[in-house]
């Protein structure tokens, strides 16, 4: 998922840029530090490699080019119930769960989970509430969202978007294996669903909803829809669609100096560990209105993906493992491309950072930044990030029913 947008159909090449949000971390209670740093990288680190439920971080990297180093920030969501609060757990086995996003006005993150407690057996397949934390850029975690409806309560729970930082009744997309559903702040059923594919990261670009899904990267109908069944577009086809091409997190970006993005990079490798998946990211150019496949990098297990550009060359940060056999992601990589546009994709991952012992690395979303009307998601990327890290912005007052602005312990 890519942090700014600026179009509002992709097939139109009418895309705005968006930079995908992602996985890292290690375990660093939080200091002094009051927030979330402008142009930093946030990871979703779960304390546990196993199928049984364990507790969620979400920890802030400083990341320049190269390299990542722990910024002392991160935010613990909760593993008890104390209504409005509902715990958020998940399983470190689960390779594609905890795809992070940022909500499209760039103020708060939107993770998933489990509704449990911490030590629940094979968590995914239980039949247990699923979880929606929102988490403000001061660190303030909502996670009043709780879905029982059947659907969702049968298959694993991976990602949630929104267009701006969600208030209570406003309007949140769930990406499941069940499909895209849309659910309200504060809900407690998914009751509508747009589609039945099996979803990974649900994503907004620009005012336009999308989806991948085990198969594709998907434009769903025009705009945010949130009835009805909108037609399910697929952005790849015929050479250009990979072998057993299974999308985690993707992000769109722009290469030539534009507006517009022109440049996909997917996380292609968790969609079976042992089903022959590219275990790759890949770029895909915008060429005459085609997705077209421009070189890939090797990288196990690929799911966690967010970039950022500067000068034309992308840094892409991803999650991954060691080797495909695995039992969980606990790296995070750094791959530059400097190719361009339309160039290949080519060379390897680099290793920026592991896990701490026992526990695992998710999906990636760059730092949440100030309240609603404050954060910049409408300009490219290159433009806002700091090449030396953001400065920190604190002292603003979120504005939420439920809860006040101190972070989550």
């Amino acid at each position: 998922m890519t942090r700014r947008a600026t179009r509002s159909r992709i097939t139109r090449l009418g895309v705005g840029v968006l930079v995908a949000g992602g996985l890292i971390g290690v375990a660093i209670p939080a200091s002094a530090v009051s927030g979330f740093t402008a142009g930093d990288l946030v990871v979703y680190q779960v304390g546990g490699i196993t199928s049984a439920a364990s507790a969620v971080s979400l920890v802030e990297y400083g990341v320049s080019g190269l390299s990542a180093t722990p910024s002392g920030f991160s935010v613990s969501l909760p593993t008890t119930d104390s209504l409005p609060t509902h715990a958020l757990v998940e399983s470190g086995s689960a390779l594609n769960d905890g795809e992070l996003t940022l909500s499209a006005d760039g103020t708060s993150l939107i993770a998933t989970g489990y509704d449990a407690t911490v030590g629940t057996t094979s968590i995914t397949s239980s039949k247990v509430p699923r979880t929606i934390a929102v988490v403000s850029s001061t660190g303030t975690v909502d996670t009043s969202t709780s879905l029982t409806d059947s659907t969702v309560e049968n298959n694993n729970f991976r990602s949630a978007a929104a267009d701006s930082m969600p208030v209570s009744g406003s309007t949140l997309w769930t990406g499941s294996g069940g499909g895209l559903g849309v659910t309200t702040d504060g809900g407690t059923t998914t009751s509508n669903y747009l589609t039945a594919d099996k979803v990974h990261e649900v994503q907004i670009v620009g005012g336009q909803l999308y989806e991948s899904t085990t198969k594709n990267i998907n434009e769903i109908g025009t705009g945010l829809p949130t009835t009805g069944t909108p037609t399910d577009t697929a952005l790849l086809s015929g050479a250009n669609l990979t072998a057993n091409f299974g999308p985690d997190q993707f992000a769109f970006v722009n290469l030539s100096g534009g507006s517009t993005p022109d440049t996909l990079y997917v996380a292609d490798g968790s969609n079976g560990a042992t089903s022959g998946d590219p275990d790759a990211v890949e770029k895909y150019s915008l060429e005459s209105g085609v997705w077209t496949a421009t070189g890939s990098i090797t990288v196990p297990l690929a799911v966690g993906l967010a970039v950022s550009v500067t000068g034309g060359v992308a840094n892409i940060y991803v999650t991954g493992a060691t080797a495909t056999s695995a039992a969980a992601n606990t790296v995070l990589y750094g791959i530059t491309d400097s190719s361009g546009f339309a160039g290949t994709l080519s060379g390897t991952a680099t290793q920026l950072a592991t896990a701490p012992t026992g526990s695992a690395f998710k999906g990636l979303a760059f730092s949440p930044v100030g309240t609603p009307g404050t954060g910049t998601p409408e300009v490219p990327l290159a433009l806002v990030l700091p090449l030396g890290g953001g400065a920190l912005l604190a002292g603003y007052v979120v504005y939420r029913r439920r809860y006040g602005t101190s972070p989550a312990a």
